[in-house]
């Protein structure tokens, strides 16, 4: 192992611009290839934090999140609508997509919401530490 060639905690964590929690936390989880752990010291590969692509974080994780789950509800429709079912089948199925799109059209209604309601106390939070 050449020490050169990894870096410790502190020095990911300035590199990523991330706190040294974070830091250990990612290698728990196994987010930052190749690290190795000796003892109490996390030892990571320098090509790993120069690869390393951040996350989306706060609202764009959520519209991020948002967006996969519009499309793998897309495709799950599409697939549903390829099967050949009989009539009374479809009926039935068609009943339960448009019910379904109800409730996930309401839920993002509610998301929306709650992310205008979250964007005003981030200012009102923000106004509050300026002053």
């Amino acid at each position: 192992m050449d020490i050169n060639e990894y870096l410790s905690v502190e020095e990911a964590s300035k590199i990523l611009n991330y706190r040294k929690e974070s830091i250990s936390l990612l290698c728990r989880q196994g987010k930052l290839e190749g690290v190795k752990r000796i003892g109490h010291q996390w030892f990571i590969p320098r090509k790993s934090v120069e690869n390393y692509e951040k996350a989306p974080q706060g609202f764009a994780a959520i519209w991020k999140r948002r967006r996969e789950a519009e499309k793998k509800e897309a495709e799950k429709y599409d697939l549903e609508n390829e099967n050949d079912l009989s009539e009374t089948e479809n009926e039935s199925e068609n009943e339960k997509n448009s019910e379904k799109k109800n409730v996930n059209l309401e839920i993002l209604r509610c998301l929306k919401i709650l992310i205008k309601e979250v964007r005003k106390l981030e200012r009102t939070i923000a106004q509050t530490r300026k002053n």
